[in-house]
């Protein structure tokens, strides 16, 4: 039994009329009874009552006619399924992310796939960027938000943004007031609160040459994994720190955030591993590009 046979009973049970059948398969009416008697012979039981001026669906015909459509529209279902799966409309995405794109990107980014993809579970986690690029290569997260350079032949980053770093300083600190972008040199005598290195070399490596590229290297004297963290470890007074602009966006009464004359920009790129084939990475990494060429 194949399922052209359960389409073709469905059409002449639906209709009760052969020829009418026929006309709606595309196909004649002589091969559609044959393949009528066809499926009555594999069943072992008569399922139409035939006469010259009508046809009938026997009980066991009737039964079979409602199972037969339960099954063509199931088989249907599932055919859809299995293409939203091949397209990566249908199945799972688990985002790793650090550092500001939480304020701004990621959300907007969720926002969007639910509404365009709502078919796809989306899990996120935060995590360095050591972390994430382990976690990629074992196949744990799928796409990761990062800080490159990423030196793993085995991952696949695409840079998607750039923005200058601005100073987070006490309410207090005697630049709190400037009305006009600082020089870096200014702090080289502050306290700084920094990221730890092995959390993310590339991010503490831009802190390090903007600094450096004022001529100092910076007095480090507090780290911290998050940005909240170190937004409140300023406003108690613990130092400064150099910091991503979308950063302004934590509010803390008792901090100002200052534009920098000099700049040696972060940079953010959307990391995956090379050998993850999952579709939904792609509709992903399209959708991101999409909304960045509108921002």
């Amino acid at each position: 039994m194949e399922l052209r046979h359960l389409r073709y009973f469905v059409a002449v049970a639906k209709h009760l009329h052969f020829n009418e059948a026929a006309l709606e398969l595309n196909i004649s009416q002589p091969p559609l009874s044959k393949q009528i008697k066809q499926l009555e012979d594999e069943l072992g039981v008569i399922l139409l009552w035939r006469t010259n001026r009508k046809v009938e669906l026997t009980e066991a015909g009737e039964y079979f006619f409602n199972a037969a459509n339960r099954i063509l529209k199931l088989v249907e279902k599932e055919i859809n399924v299995t293409k939203e799966i091949a397209c990566g409309e249908i199945g799972s995405l688990t985002i790793g992310f650090g550092g500001s794109v939480v304020y701004d990107l990621l959300p907007n980014i969720i926002k969007q796939m639910n509404e365009i993809y709502p078919n796809i579970k989306l899990e996120v986690r935060q995590l360095t960027t050591s972390d994430q690029v382990r976690l990629l290569q074992e196949g744990t997260i799928d796409v990761g938000f990062l800080v490159p350079p990423i030196n793993e032949d085995d991952i696949i980053n695409l840079p998607i943004r750039e923005e200058p770093f601005v100073a987070c300083v006490p309410l207090n600190h005697r630049l709190s007031q400037s009305q006009h972008p600082v020089e870096v040199m200014e702090f080289e005598r502050d306290r700084v609160i920094m990221t730890p290195e092995k959390s993310g070399k590339g991010y503490y490596d831009s802190i390090i040459a903007l600094c450096r590229n004022a001529g100092f290297y910076p007095n480090i004297t507090q780290t911290a994994q998050e940005q909240q963290t170190i937004v409140s470890l300023v406003a108690s007074e613990i130092g400064i720190a150099f910091v991503p602009k979308t950063t302004e966006r934590i509010v803390h009464e008792n901090v100002k955030y200052l534009p920098l004359k000099q700049q040696h920009k972060k940079i953010t790129a959307l990391a995956w591993h090379k050998d993850n084939h999952k579709p939904v990475i792609g509709l992903f990494v399209d959708l991101i590009k999409s909304y960045l060429l509108k921002e």
